[in-house]
């Protein structure tokens, strides 16, 4: 497979053999919790027992193409070049799926390979044409046996690596007529009148299930008979059944007709249970020494948040919190995830393996939760030489196999079918993939390079309602307030968007200095929209800073009541209850929001003020640390420090602190 590796691997009793990372996409806590307390998942529920879980907060925009490279590389959109579900051919007009020759930087199979370990990689997104790693890949387009006449088609080419593994591969593709009544009866109960009915739903329970039973046969067999360090296993179904079934889950939305719930309600803990059921196998085949990461990349709205299904796209459906459980050998029994993300999959994965993470990787190794010493980071596995299986840059995708992966992408509801004119279709998907590239800097709070991205867009694009509120918002990020105020006079909302016109809109008049009229503007929207979570934390942070603390607990408990995992509720009720001086109650949820959202500076510093108003100066003087190395420039986490220092008794530390704050200027 080409030069020896300049990075070895790490050899350790702590180290587990081999690494097996699951995929659930879409899988949510929430939906997760009520079938474990009632023994509905006990597959998992094993898993947690043994080990470490908690959530996983994801970046934005909560596109799956996006998400699961992430998750795959350890690095944002921007720098893996993912940017969407298609994208423009590249040497004609027209557009095709998103596909492994789009991804600029390495995965883990390809730096594994270049470490001279070996991967089965199974559907994972985005994953097609299969790359010439060492070990296999079966590519996300292998399981689309079916045609469009409903014949059986062959295994799409470059689906699978090595090529000569094609028909020993093939015979465990699942076709969805070979699912009778008793693979439906657990989903829909009531599958016998219910095919009766025009226009009902159980072709798309069988497709839906063959494809994940076709993922789960493949990986099952190659993990099951091959020699392997690590594995890769990407299951869809969770986000599909939801996008076709979750308006129908209790309780029942008012938009669906009982007879529609009463037929689908069962479907979603059904394809719940059906991925636990298929996780006990993993788990018997991997073994004791072997580490076990299930993961989602995102959830899924599942309560009173669910969007109107006749309006809502699906990304609309999605939650920023996924799950990870994890277990095996280096994994601690017991732990708590801390405030975890899918930027720090990839980092905590190569520490198992006994390899550092890089530099160029923005996440963090997972220490709560694996017994690994992290090893010194490099600078960027990029920067590494030798042969890492990725496809050379000319490397050409078949048309017609593109064009059946696009009809599925467009089946599903994530795409629009491209008109007669292909090259508008091209110009409008290179300029979606730019705003999503936009909004990805934008989460990162690269705001300069995300109006920049907004500001070159087609106009189409940057003078819609989404561009024009994506522009507004980094206008506020760089305290532009002129601008951005500019911007919003300008724009006719959209229905959906009004609110968030709003709150954009209240946001910069407060800061322009009108706080009376920007919080009447928010209370009134508060009003109108009691069940959106963000406008009740807005409301709460403006309240804050004019020192109305006790109308600010109010507001911010009512966000609280409707999303109890808003990070930003927690911290403004962090901050709430320190300016009335009850440190523990602050203490409380501060500690909660960390554990959400880690990167949080601001909340970091509650921490520390808390535990000093409590008297456990060590331990502030640790929480102020930590929010000073996530905002090293910021002057009063530093001043803060300087605080704790003395308050701690280590005066050396406060002086020489306070003289680089002197000398900074």
């Amino acid at each position: 497979m080409g030069d020896s590796p300049v990075i070895t691997r790490r050899n350790g009793s702590d180290l587990p053999r081999r690494v097996l990372l699951v995929g659930w996409d879409a899988a949510d806590w929430q939906m997760i919790h009520p079938l474990v307390d009632q023994g509905l998942m006990p597959s998992l529920a094993g898993l947690m027992q043994r080990g470490s879980w908690g959530n996983l907060a994801t970046t934005r925009p909560i596109l799956s193409p996006i998400l699961w490279n992430t998750i795959a590389t350890g690095k944002r959109a921007d720098q893996h070049g993912v940017l969407g579900f298609t994208e423009p051919e590249p040497d004609g007009p027209g557009v095709r799926p998103t596909a492994s020759t789009s991804r600029r930087c390495k995965a883990l199979w390809n730096i594994l390979t270049q470490a001279g370990l070996r991967s089965h990689v199974v559907g994972w997104y985005a994953s097609h044409p299969a790359e010439p790693i060492r070990g296999t890949m079966v590519s996300n387009q292998f399981e689309q046996c079916i045609a469009q006449d409903g014949s059986v088609r062959p295994v799409p080419a470059g689906s699978v690596h090595p090529a000569d593994r094609v028909e020993e591969l093939a015979e465990f593709r699942v076709h969805p007529g070979e699912l009778g009544p008793e693979a439906i009866l657990p989903f829909v109960p009531e599958a016998a009148g219910v095919v009766e009915r025009t226009g009902h739903r159980l072709d798309k329970v069988r497709h839906m299930l063959a494809q994940t039973a076709t993922i789960h046969a493949v990986a099952t067999h190659l993990i099951s008979r091959d020699d392997w360090d690590f594995a890769a296993v990407y299951y869809e179904g969770i986000d599909r059944f939801g996008h076709e079934f979750m308006e129908f889950h209790p309780p029942r939305m008012p938009q669906v007709s009982q007879e529609d719930f009463q037929a689908y309600r069962h479907c979603m803990t059904g394809i719940y249970r059906f991925h636990d059921m298929l996780l006990d196998t993993l788990l018997q085949l991997a073994g004791p020494d072997t580490a076990v990461i299930v993961m989602s990349d995102h959830g899924y709205f599942n309560d009173h948040r669910r969007p109107d299904p006749a309006t809502a796209g699906p990304v609309e459906w999605h939650r920023p919190l996924g799950m990870l459980a994890a277990a095996g050998q280096g994994i601690r029994a017991g732990g708590k995830l801390y405030g975890a993300g899918i930027l720090d999959v990839t980092p905590t994965v190569l520490n198992l393996l006994g390899l550092p993470a890089a530099r160029d990787m923005a996440g963090r190794v997972l220490a709560e939760a694996i017994q690994v010493d992290e090893r010194p980071r490099i600078d960027s596995w990029e920067l590494e030489p030798g042969d890492c299986g990725m496809h050379p840059p000319e490397y050409r995708v078949d048309p017609a196999e593109a064009q059946a992966a696009l009809q599925q992408l467009i089946d599903l509801g994530y795409i629009q079918a491209p008109g007669p004119d292909q090259e508008k279709t091209r110009r409008d998907t290179l300029a979606g993939n730019q705003f999503q590239l936009a909004h990805s800097c934008a989460d990162a709070g690269q705001y300069t390079r995300a109006l920049e991205l907004v500001e070159s867009l087609d106009p189409s694009v940057r003078d819609a309602c989404s561009g024009q509120l994506l522009m507004a918002s980094c206008l506020l990020g760089l305290r532009d307030l002129d601008r951005a105020h500019a911007v919003l006079q300008g724009l006719r909302p959209e229905p959906g968007a009004v609110s968030q016109r709003e709150l954009l809109a209240a946001t910069v008049e407060f800061m322009q200095g009108r706080a009376a009229s920007a919080i009447a503007r928010v209370q009134d929207l508060a009003a109108s929209e009691p069940d959106l979570a963000g406008v009740h934390v807005r409301l709460g942070e403006m309240l804050l800073d004019v020192g109305r603390h006790r109308e600010a607990l109010d507001a911010l408990e009512r966000a609280l009541a409707r999303d109890a995992e808003s990070a930003q509720a927690l911290a403004g009720l962090a901050r709430a209850h320190l300016g009335l001086g009850q440190a523990s109650q602050a203490l409380d949820h501060g500690l909660r929001a960390a554990a959400i959202e880690h990167h949080a500076p601001a909340v970091h510093l509650l921490i520390g003020q808390a535990f000093g108003m409590l008297g456990e100066h060590q331990a502030a003087v640790e929480a102020m640390e930590l929010c000073v190395v996530q905002a090293p420039a910021w002057r009063v986490a530093q001043e803060g420090l300087v605080a704790a220092y003395r308050a701690a008794g280590r005066g050396g530390q406060a002086d020489a602190l306070q003289a680089r704050i002197r000398n900074a200027g």
